[in-house]
């Protein structure tokens, strides 16, 4: 509510060594998406797990199943009464955008940035400028 991205980390550890999550990490997943956390980071279960491609679609999958639930407008409502009067240009034009897409009952485009790490132990690097640009927008 105060504007700062949320993030939730260590949600299918099962993951690291099976693959497929369990019941309850998978649960962890979609509830995170119902929560309206901004991101899932995986750590362990792709960086030394055994299936780091068939974790990151099990991840995506269920992402999309709870995004089509999510009630955006209830959402969209919430945050409003935390935005107070009067709201700052950008807030407006914001709002007045997602209030027009709910009014004409516009389909949200799911769309997951999935940054691509590099390092040297030095330095951090993204592989490629579309990630860049989402990362910025943290």
């Amino acid at each position: 509510m105060v504007g700062k991205p949320a993030a939730v980390t260590r949600v299918v550890d099962s993951m690291t060594d099976n693959l497929r999550p369990t019941r309850a990490d998978a649960t962890d997943v979609a509830n995170a998406v119902l929560d309206g956390n901004d991101a899932i980071l995986l750590c362990a279960e792709t960086l030394c797990g055994l299936y780091p491609v068939e974790t990151i679609s099990t991840i995506g999958r269920i992402c999309d199943e709870a995004e089509k639930v999510f009630n955006q407008d209830l959402y969209f409502k919430r945050t409003m009464k935390y935005v107070g009067e009067p709201m700052i240009h950008l807030e407006s034009i914001a709002s007045s955008a997602v209030r027009a897409a709910i009014k004409a009952n516009c389909q949200v485009q799911n769309h997951h940035a999935i940054p691509h790490l590099k390092t040297n132990q030095l330095k951090w690097s993204f592989t490629s400028a579309f990630e860049a640009r989402q990362s910025l927008n943290s």
